[in-house]
């Protein structure tokens, strides 16, 4: 469907710098939302963001906010990750005196900030946890503790978050409205020993990655861990963090005050010196995906992608993995990310465009994935 460009270039005004990056699309509940509200007050779409940019009010933007992004989350989401922060949790908050501070960068309506307040409270450890994001309706929902997205991804949810999430879990967490992209992301509440930013940074292109990597690993005690989603361990990385020992661990070097000095190599010196080691190829994620081992098969493809950045059935085939684990809004990104392949990203495909078509049908099937 052909967009307004009046009303394309008003959303771009109002919501991208809030939102800290321009999606290549906004999701079909902004334009429902607008078509809505713009009758109701007898106003072409593009009037109505322009009049809301410019009213006192803050309800109507934060409404907007709320139709623009996509909050899709879960408790205990990637549970294996959750799993490894558990084993982790003791010997971090032995290292410095105070609560052990944690960071959920993006946390939507607050799922994953109680998940880890609990495994915390579950190791015995005193926890302070905040949880930021854009949209203030969604942290509306969190600061309530009256969650609306109560199936878990792979674990089962606590039994004492039947009703509500109780008072004294609801104690150990902050929530606050800010942009991964604002002066003050963290709201001076650092430096953290743990920071979870997942699901938020596939969204951005990838040239704004390291800058925002580098930005969370300011934040970071030395050898504390950055926490993406498994997929998300493809990105490029800046010098000062590392791969932890896990799809999507990160770590800040001990010490790591500064990046580290690029490396020397004599003039000559073959490049395959320093080349990454040879990345499972993509029959094998095949072979994982038909055997419904979905899970291995992202890790192999995270692997290939972090190698080969621009592979296009490596894209396509990470998002079929991420739709099997029911990671919708993760699979329709990398379904996009295929379109964004460059024509020498096809490695030994027979026909890249009808692949490319397929990803733009699966894209398509899974607009507005919340």
């Amino acid at each position: 469907m052909r967009r307004d460009p009046l009303l394309e270039r008003a959303l771009a005004r109002l919501l991208s710098p809030r939102l800290g990056h321009a999606p290549s699309r906004w999701p079909e509940t902004l334009y429902l939302h607008l078509r809505q509200r713009a009758a109701a007050a007898g106003q072409s779409e593009a009037e109505y963001v322009e009049r809301v940019g410019q009213a006192s009010e803050a309800a109507p933007l934060a409404m907007l906010l709320d139709a623009a992004t996509i909050g899709h989350t879960a408790a205990y989401r990637h549970p294996e990750q959750f799993e490894r922060l558990k084993r982790a949790i003791a010997s971090l908050a032995g290292r410095r005196p105070g609560p052990l501070r944690i960071w959920c960068a993006g946390c939507s309506t607050g799922e994953e900030a109680y998940s880890a307040a609990e495994c915390a409270e579950a190791a015995g450890v005193d926890a302070a946890v905040l949880g930021t994001d854009v949209n203030p309706v969604a942290i509306a929902v969190a600061r309530s503790g009256l969650l609306p997205q109560r199936s878990a991804v792979g674990a089962p949810l606590p039994a004492a978050w039947a009703e509500r999430v109780p008072e004294a879990l609801r104690r150990r967490v902050r929530f606050e409205v800010a942009s991964l992209t604002a002066a003050q992301p963290a709201l001076g509440a650092g430096p953290f020993d743990v920071i979870f930013c997942r699901n938020v940074l596939i969204y951005f292109e990838r040239e704004q990655v390291p800058r925002l990597l580098a930005r969370l690993a300011a934040e970071l005690v030395p050898g504390g861990y950055l926490i993406l989603s498994p997929a998300e361990g493809i990105l490029p990385l800046p010098p000062e963090l590392g791969r932890g020992p896990a799809p999507g661990w990160l770590q800040l070097a001990e010490g790591a005050d500064a990046p580290p000095p690029p490396s020397r190599r004599a003039p000559g010196a073959a490049a395959a010196e320093s080349a990454p080691a040879q990345a499972p190829g993509v029959e094998e994620a095949a072979r994982l995906l038909s055997a419904g081992r979905a899970a291995d098969a992202e890790q192999v493809l995270s692997g290939l992608l972090n190698a080969d950045p621009d592979h296009l059935e490596g894209w396509f085939l990470l998002g079929e993995a991420l739709l099997a684990r029911g990671e919708r809004a993760q699979a329709r990104a990398a379904f996009l990310r295929v379109l964004r392949c460059s024509a020498g990203g096809a490695r030994g495909v027979d026909d890249a465009e009808a692949l490319r078509r397929a990803a733009a049908r699966r894209a398509e099937a899974l607009r507005d994935p919340r």
